[in-house]
């Protein structure tokens, strides 16, 4: 039998499914989480320690963050950058601006309890969170590299620190050193990748296929952060912010790519799915806020639900915008 007939092609079935070198590993994540933590109250990565904990669980996740942020920076031009800064920061603009305005509006309406059982701290961490790293996983194939820049920005605005800013407005937290080395620490591996890229070719061609290597790590470690008994505890109050969520988050960005940059659509669409890292904001703004501790823990099982139906669906609505839409000329 040759070595051909051998091989079982995971790695091909996998880029069959959306995402799937991100999506399927998350899957397996949630599942073992669930098995380990739901079950028998264990948790298994920790339980084995490392290197097993930070490959696979939340506690390596900003590891393998820095990591794609350098891989994409070495892939980065200054012309692509230019192009990034003109189609990606309108785009998180509006739906920033739109979101936060949003919640401000439901904390006037509804207070710190929400309505529905929705919490306003859930839909605060929330309506303002992007999964970068799922979208980067969604455009690889088809995105050109002026999408792929706009990553790094995308995550900076998704990070803790612009939430715990605004929920700052609700209680005693504030800004300091710390939030400012927060953005530095993300900075730095994107503009050194950047820079090392454009003094070296060879950098860059060494570097080119990074993502695609640690993108399997980083959908185990998301998927880490899913216990699906508590998500699915939370089914009614996770559809509807799910739907909140994919409203307000495609919907504005999506008018503005559409009708104003006259671009296919698919990174208002792509960026759509909630981030693993929104799932520690509840505790870090209750650690400086005692109005939001008693919301804790009903905010993080709907976030944990709202995480799963936002990254299993992402990458089908985008297929389904290619289809409208397709990434051809428009995106080169």
């Amino acid at each position: 039998m040759s070595e051909e007939k051998k091989n079982v092609n995971i790695w091909k079935s996998l880029q069959k499914v959306p995402a799937g070198t991100m999506f399927v590993p998350l899957i397996i994540g949630a599942i073992i989480t669930t098995i380990g933590q739901g079950i028998f109250n264990v948790d298994i990565w920790a339980t084995l320690g490392n290197p097993m904990k930070d490959m696979f669980s939340s506690s390596g996740q900003m590891l393998i963050i820095g990591l794609m942020l350098f891989f994409t920076g070495t892939g980065v031009k200054v012309s692509d950058l230019k192009s990034a800064l003109g189609r990606s920061v309108p785009l998180i603009v509006v739906r920033l601006v739109v979101a936060y305005a949003l919640c401000a509006l439901y904390y006037v309406l509804f207070g710190f309890e929400g309505v529905f059982g929705i919490p306003f701290l859930a839909v605060a961490c929330a309506i303002t969170s992007a999964n970068a790293a799922l979208y980067m996983g969604i455009i690889s194939p088809f995105g050109d590299e002026a999408d792929k820049a706009g990553f790094g920005i995308m995550l900076i605005c998704s990070m803790p620190l612009l939430p715990i800013l605004f929920l700052g407005f609700y209680g005693t937290s504030g800004f300091g050193i710390a939030q400012v080395m927060q953005i530095v620490a993300l900075l730095i591996p994107f503009i050194l990748g950047m820079i090392l890229g454009s003094l070296d070719a060879d950098i860059r061609k060494v570097f080119a296929g990074g993502n695609a290597t640690i993108l399997p790590f980083l959908g185990f470690e998301f998927g880490s952060t899913i216990n699906l008994f508590k998500a699915l505890g939370m089914i009614p109050q996770g559809i509807l912010l799910s739907i909140a969520y994919f409203i307000i988050v495609i919907g504005p960005s999506y008018f503005v790519e559409r009708n104003i940059l006259h671009r296919p659509g698919y990174i208002s669409v792509a960026s759509a799915s909630l981030a693993g890292v929104a799932l520690a904001i509840p505790a870090m703004a209750a650690s400086s806020n005692a109005a939001f501790e008693p919301f804790v823990s009903p905010t993080i099982a709907i976030l944990a639900f709202v995480l799963a139906i936002t990254n299993v669906t992402a990458p089908f609505l985008v297929k389904a915008e290619l289809q409208r839409h397709p990434a051809d000329n428009m995106a080169k």
